[in-house]
């Protein structure tokens, strides 16, 4: 059996107040603030000793995974309350103290990282001769802008198994969201000489037969790494102005910019104001273009088509 978890085994022992689903709920969650601060190489072992500083840590390890701020302020409210039953009073109780910012996501602000950025911190990695990894650090980062990718699964592609180099497609199954694959189809010619690049560093797996972009048995060690090199250049980070999860925005606003020919309703000051930009465009069509668009980005980033919370996240609500 393996050792417990001193964190966890606290939030299971802590004296909260009613119901009991709602206690249930609120020791569930604090277990996953737990495990997130493991993720982050965070070794608190009591409530009382949890700073502001372990929730900024979570607060960025959630975003580097794709969490939205909702669910993000979900986990602080259950880790406060445990926090309190332990007396500890020293977390911020305002969510903006860590950048995390809850409410509708309607009409949400775009995340998506400046292409021009993304070029300047990119080369800046590739230049960088004092990390060792730099080189495989960018051809991943490379892959998750050019193919909307998420973090783990740019690092867990098995490009010899899965890249169809006939067929122009991706199979992506390793490092998914609730481990569901999916195949990226008509890759352009930008998007496989980024696969081509990041040829130079595939690795064995530790699974017979299978390979991956991270350095050999490093494992999950290396997303940490990863998160290393998009703080030092730029991409990450409180001063960034966004996360490595804002270049899969970017290649999703892209998809809906190429697509429907105008641009999304989160580059625009209300729903009203794109619309009228999108009829301007596109006269009477641009609602089918609009659904068109937002039905092939739920697809690629993994979901079924229709799933428009999912669109709605990367593009902002078109009503």
């Amino acid at each position: 059996m393996g050792k417990s978890d001193s964190l966890k085994f606290a939030a299971n022992r802590a004296t909260l107040s009613g119901p009991k689903s709602k206690q249930h709920r609120i020791r569930q969650t604090a277990r996953h603030f737990v495990d997130v601060l493991r993720q982050a190489n965070m070794g608190v072992e009591k409530w009382t000793k949890v700073t502001n500083r372990h929730f900024q840590s979570v607060a960025d390890t959630m975003r580097a995974d794709g969490v939205g701020d909702g669910r993000i302020a979900e986990v602080f409210t259950a880790a406060r309350h445990v926090c309190r039953a332990y007396e500890n009073d020293n977390i911020s109780n305002s969510n903006a103290t860590f950048g995390v910012r809850r409410g509708s996501i309607a009409n949400a602000t775009s995340r998506a990282v400046a292409p021009e950025a993304f070029q300047e911190s990119l080369a800046s990695m590739r230049n960088d001769a004092s990390f060792r990894h730099a080189g495989r650090a960018a051809v991943q980062i490379e892959l998750m802008y050019e193919l909307g990718l998420r973090r783990e699964e740019s690092a867990k592609l098995d490009l010899p198994n899965d890249w169809d180099r006939e067929n122009h497609s991706l199979l992506v199954q390793y490092g998914t969201k609730g481990g569901r694959p999916r195949t990226l189809h008509g890759l352009s010619r930008q998007q496989e000489a980024a696969l081509e690049r990041a040829g130079e560093y595939v690795s064995p797996s530790d699974r017979k037969g299978l390979h991956n972009l991270m350095p050999e048995g490093m494992g999950d060690e290396w997303l940490h790494r990863l998160d290393y090199a998009a703080r030092k250049h730029g991409l990450a980070g409180k001063n960034a102005g966004g996360t490595l999860h804002g270049l899969r925005h970017e290649r999703f606003h892209q998809m809906y910019l190429n697509h429907a020919g105008f641009e999304p309703p989160n580059q625009h000051e209300s729903a009203q104001a794109f619309q009228e930009a999108a009829q301007a465009t596109a006269g009477d069509e641009w609602p089918r273009l609009d659904n068109e668009a937002r039905d092939a980005i739920e697809e690629a980033a993994g979901h079924s088509p229709g799933r428009r919370d999912i669109s709605n996240a990367y593009l902002g609500s078109s009503y």
